[in-house]
C-alpha cells in the first residue's frame, strides 16, 4: 500500500476489529485512486480536442489542395487533348502537301 508508515504504525495500535475496517477503508481509497489514474483528466481532453481541431482544419487545407490539383489536372488534360488534335491536324495539312 502506497500509505505512510507513521499511519500503519498507529494502525498496529488500533483494536484488532477496528484496524480491519480501517484497513478496508485504505483498500478502497487505493482503489479508486487507481481508477481516477486511469481517466482522461479535463485537461489532457481540452488538449485531445484541440489536437482533433487543428487535424480537422490540416485535413480540410489538404483537400482543398487536392482540389486545386485535380483541377489543374483536368486543365493539363484538356490542353493535352487541344494539343493532339492539332498536332493531328497540321500532320494532315503536311501530309496533303506532300501528297
Amino acid at each position: 500500500m502506497p500509505f505512510s508508515v507513521a499511519l500503519i504504525r498507529q494502525l498496529e495500535k488500533v483494536d484488532p476489529q477496528l484496524r480491519e475496517v480501517l484497513y478496508a477503508i485504505l483498500e478502497e481509497i487505493e482503489r479508486q485512486r487507481a481508477q481516477l489514474e486511469d481517466q482522461v483528466t479535463k485537461r489532457e481532453f481540452n488538449e485531445l480536442k484541440e489536437i482533433v481541431r487543428e487535424l480537422a482544419e490540416a485535413q480540410k487545407r489538404t483537400e482543398e489542395t487536392l482540389n486545386e490539383l485535380a483541377e489543374a489536372q483536368k486543365r493539363t488534360e484538356e490542353r493535352l487533348e487541344e494539343f493532339e488534335k492539332r498536332t493531328e491536324e497540321n500532320f494532315q495539312r503536311v501530309w496533303k502537301s506532300i501528297a
